[in-house]
């Protein structure tokens, strides 16, 4: 397993779920954290949690000038930025026909434009440091339509998948190392606060069962840390998804 004692890591979308057990699992492993989301009150509880050297910024991240403010603070209170979790994202569940231009604008700006974005921001830092890993929480869903009804966020996820192959590349030689994690259904809020939950609700409770928990998915996280693939399954679940379901 990577060695994270004193590395710096930035992880978005840190106030519950996946984000918040990254942060936490990072802090267990000595990683100084800064964790980024819109709710202030919520990162404080997780940031409770965590054994290690954190901080909370509270940041709305399709906002430049938060961005911004997340590297510079990160940078003030550490001097280098080492890791970058991507995780923050919304989902919508909605047929095709009945979303909006405004519905594909949002979550292609949650879902991709921000944490590109902030990648772009964040990397010089990494190029100087001639050292870097950036990982980008995407989905199963990133790789296949693994649902009726998610025309809008499977392509945006599709999308983030795509990003992280071409950076990858453009990064090869520079030490920078990037990450596309594509976890399965995980026990989180983010069926509760995507857009159509209501609908999307009887089949979540059908399987809420089979899904992962989010501290699954951070421990296979943490534990592929030194692996040389770009798409990581970070329990067997997607992997066995994605076997099953890549040629539809």
């Amino acid at each position: 397993m990577t060695n994270l004692a004193d590395e710096v890591a930035v992880v978005t979308g840190a106030s519950s779920g996946i984000g918040a057990a990254v942060a936490r699992a990072l802090s267990h492993q000595g990683a100084k954290v800064t964790m980024v989301a819109r709710r202030l009150k919520k990162l404080n509880e997780v940031s409770a949690s965590c054994p290690g050297d954190v901080q909370v910024i509270a940041a709305d991240l399709t906002k430049e000038t938060d961005r911004k403010r997340i590297t510079r603070g990160t940078l003030d209170r550490w001097g280098r930025i080492d890791i970058l979790v991507n995780n923050a994202g919304q989902g919508m569940y909605r047929h095709f026909i009945s979303t909006t231009q405004a519905d594909w604008r949002q979550i292609f700006e949650i879902n991709l434009f921000s944490p590109v974005f902030l990648t772009q921001r964040i990397l010089p830092i990494m190029q100087a440091q001639r050292k870097g890993l950036i990982i980008n929480i995407a989905s199963i869903g990133g790789l296949i339509a693994h649902s009726d009804k998610v025309t809008a966020y499977v392509s945006s996820k599709h999308a983030m998948v795509g990003f992280s192959r071409g950076l990858a590349l453009d990064l090869a030689d520079q030490n920078i190392r990037v990450f596309a994690v594509c976890p399965h259904l995980t026990d989180t809020e983010f069926f509760r606060t995507s857009t159509g939950a209501p609908d999307m609700a009887p089949i979540v409770e059908k399987y809420r069962n089979f899904m992962d928990s989010p501290e699954d998915v951070a421990r296979g996280i943490i534990e592929q840390l030194d692996s040389d693939r770009l798409v990581i399954f970070p329990t067997p679940k997607p992997a066995e998804a994605y076997g099953k379901q890549r040629d539809i």
